[in-house]
């Protein structure tokens, strides 16, 4: 570290946003994708016979992770406001 740069800091706030900003999307996109396969449609085709609920478990299961992500950064945001609105001191929320 010197004056002017914190590279350590720099490190975990560039994995991070490249973890949010490109994991989440393509976690999402891998459950459209993981879903259609599961529910018989490859290449265009829907194959009603050819489903598979294993590959329809794990696409939701991956928008589950999305929508658990999104919630948890929207209640990290607003923990402030939570606290002193409900007062549960959430995600490392501090009484003022």
């Amino acid at each position: 570290m010197n004056g002017w740069l914190d590279v350590g800091a720099l490190l975990k706030v560039l994995v991070f946003g490249i973890m949010a900003g490109a994991g989440l999307p393509a976690l999402f996109a891998l459950g459209v994708r993981t879903q259609a396969v599961g529910a018989g449609a490859v290449g265009g085709q829907h194959l009603a016979g050819d489903r598979k609920p294993v590959l329809t478990a794990v696409a939701y299961l991956c928008f589950a992770l999305v929508a658990t992500a999104v919630v948890a950064g929207v209640l990290f945001v607003a923990r402030d406001f939570i606290g002193h609105h409900t007062g549960w001191y959430i995600l490392g929320a501090e009484e003022k």
